[in-house]
C-alpha cells in the first residue's frame, strides 16, 4: 500500500540549493503516490469486470497465475509456437456449435433471461478435477439450451486455484461463460440438491440453483438446436451431450468452455515459444501420446490419493500402436509425450535412443504424480495452480499433432480418464488442430476414428 507524504513548511532557513533539493524529492514522492493510486484503481477495475463477465486486460496483477511470470515475452513466430483457440465475441462469434453456444450465453438482454446456476461441488467427496468437472458442465450446459436457461457457474473458492489468483474461481484459467450475471432481484428462485428434482421445478421461475455433482437425466438426451454454417446459412442439427462420450457437442462446448483468458494465453505462448515446437514438430508427422497413469491405476500405492479405477496398459504397448500408426503413415516420426507421472516420462526416453523415434517433452510441467484434488494431496497452495497450468500447456501442445493415441475402455467406447475424454474431445477441432483430419487411435484395439466421424462412429 503506499504511503502518505507529509508536507513540510520550506523556508528562508534554507540555502537555496537546499530547497530546490527538497521540492525535488517531494514532487518526485507526488508523483510515486499518484502512480500507485493509480495501480490500485486499475485492480479495483479488475475485480468489477470480473464481477460483471467481462475479461480483465492481460495487465491486471489480481489474474496473474504464475510467480515467475515475466514481463518480457519471447518472440513467437510460428503459428505453432502459439495459442490456436478463437476467442469469440459479438463481432464473430464463430458458426456451428459454438457459435449456436455464443449466441446463447451472451443474449441482448440479460435482466429478462432465465438462469440455471451451477455451484461447484466443494466437499472432498463430491471435488472433480478440470477433466471429469468440466465433462459434467457440458451436460449442464446442454440442459440450460434445451430449458431455454443461460447457464451460470457459482465456482467461489474452487480447490484447483489458489491464492495467486484472487477471484479463486474458473476465471482464473477461462474466460468467462456468459457475459450476464444473475438478478439480485430475481423473478422467482429455487434451489435444489437433486439432480432429478431439477425438471419438477416450476418453469417460470427466473433462477434455479443446483449443488450437486450430477446432472439430470434429460441433459443427456438429444436435442436440437439452430445454427450457422461458415457461408451464413442457418440450419438445424441434432446435438447429444453425454458425458464420458465424445460427441460433436461435447466437443464445441469444451472448446467454448476452454477459451484460454488472457493472461494465461501469454503464459502459454511464452511456453510454447520456449519450447520451439515449430523447429521440433511437423504436425503431419506428429502422433499425441498423453499418458495417464499413477493414481489412475489400480493397485497404485499414492497416498491421500482416490483408489485406482482402471488396468493401466505397460508404455510397450502405447509404443506398439505408435509403431501400427507408422506402418500406415511411413513419414510419422515424432511423439509429443506428456504425463502427471515422472516415471512414465522417464521410461519414454528409452525408446528415443535409436533415433527411430523424436520425442518432444513439456520441459515446463511439474509432473505432481497425481490427478487428485484431494487436500492432504495438495496441501502447498501453489501445487493446485501450478498443475493446472502445466496441464493445458500440455494440452496445447498436444493438438499440434494428427494422430492421438489413448486409451479405451476395452468394452465402453471412452477414454478411461475425463482428460483423455477432453483431449479426445478437443482434436476433433478444426479451429484448434493443424492438420486437415485427426485420428484418435485406440490403444487396447488399435481402432482409427477420424475427427470427422459422425457420433455414432464414436459411440459403437
Amino acid at each position: 500500500m503506499a504511503k502518505t507524504v507529509k508536507g513540510h513548511r520550506v523556508g528562508g532557513w534554507l540555502p537555496r540549493s537546499s530547497v530546490q533539493r527538497l521540492t525535488y524529492v517531494i514532487v518526485f514522492l507526488m508523483a510515486f503516490v499518484i502512480l500507485a493510486f493509480s495501480n490500485y484503481s486499475h485492480s479495483l477495475m479488475f475485480n468489477r469486470e470480473a464481477c460483471s463477465g467481462v475479461e480483465p486486460s492481460q495487465s491486471s496483477s489480481p489474474y496473474s497465475l504464475s510467480s515467475s511470470h515475466s514481463s518480457s515475452s519471447t518472440p513467437v513466430s510460428s503459428p505453432l509456437d502459439k495459442v490456436k483457440w478463437p476467442r469469440q465475441s459479438g463481432d464473430d462469434p464463430g458458426h456451428g456449435i459454438v457459435g449456436a453456444i455464443w449466441h446463447h450465453q451472451n443474449p441482448d438482454d440479460c435482466n429478462e433471461a432465465k438462469y440455471l446456476v451451477w455451484r461447484f461441488p466443494l466437499s472432498d467427496r463430491d471435488a472433480r478435477n478440470i477433466g471429469a468437472l468440466y465433462s459434467t458442465i457440458q451436460a449442464w450446459l446442454a440442459y440450460a439450451m434445451q430449458t431455454d436457461r443461460i447457464l451460470v457457474l457459482d465456482a467461489r473458492n474452487w480447490k484447483l486455484t489458489d491464492s495467486r489468483c484472487e477471484l479463486r474461481d474458473t476465471l482464473c484459467y477461462f474466460r468467462p461463460i456468459s457475459s450476464c450475471q444473475v438478478p439480485h432481484k430475481p423473478k422467482g428462485l429455487v434451489s435444489v440438491r437433486k439432480a432429478d428434482e431439477i425438471a419438477k421445478q416450476d418453469q417460470s421461475l427466473q433462477v434455479i440453483e443446483f449443488e450437486g455433482a450430477w446432472w439430470p437425466v434429460e441433459a443427456t438426451q438429444p436435442f436440437t438446436i439452430t445454427v450457422k454454417t461458415e457461408s451464413g446459412e442457418e440450419k438445424q442439427i441434432s446435438a447429444l451431450a453425454k458425458p464420458k462420450t465424445v460427441t460433436e457437442w461435447s466437443s464445441a462446448a469444451l472448446q467454448y468452455m476452454w477459451r484460454p483468458q488472457s493472461d494465461l494465453v501469454q503464459l502459454i505462448n511464452e511456453n510454447l515459444a520456449k519450447l520451439e515446437l515449430s523447429s521440433k514438430v511437423e504436425p503431419e508427422k506428429t502422433i499425441a501420446m498423453p499418458v495417464r497413469a499413477s493414481d489412475k491405476c489400480k493397485g497404485h500405492s499414492i497416498k491421500h490419493s482416490a483408489a485406482g479405477e482402471e488396468t493401466c496398459l505397460e508404455l510397450s504397448r502405447y509404443m506398439e500402436v505408435a509403431e501400427s500408426v507408422r506402418k500406415l503413415d511411413p513419414k510419422v516420426d515424432t511423439i509429443i509425450f506428456t504425463s502427471e507421472s515422472r516415471d512414465m516420462v522417464e521410461r519414454s526416453k528409452e525408446y528415443g535412443k535409436d533415433g527411430r523415434w523424436k520425442f518432444v517433452y513439456n520441459t515446463a510441467d511439474v509432473m505432481q504424480g497425481t490427478g487428485s484434488t484431494n487436500e492432504a494431496t495438495l496441501k502447498k497452495s501453489n501445487t493446485r495452480t501450478l498443475g493446472i497450468q502445466s496441464a493445458i500447456v500440455s494440452l496445447h501442445m498436444q493438438l499440434r499433432a494428427k494422430y492421438f493415441v489413448l486409451p479405451y475402455f476395452p468394452k465402453r467406447s471412452r477414454p478411461y480418464s475425463s482428460w483423455l475424454l477432453a483431449i479426445a474431445a478437443l482434436c476433433r477441432r478444426r479451429d484448434l488442430t493443424f492438420t486437415d483430419k485427426t485420428f484418435v487411435v485406440d490403444v487396447h484395439k488399435g481402432t482409427f476414428y477420424p475427427s470427422d466421424a459422425p457420433d455414432e462412429d464414436l459411440a459403437k
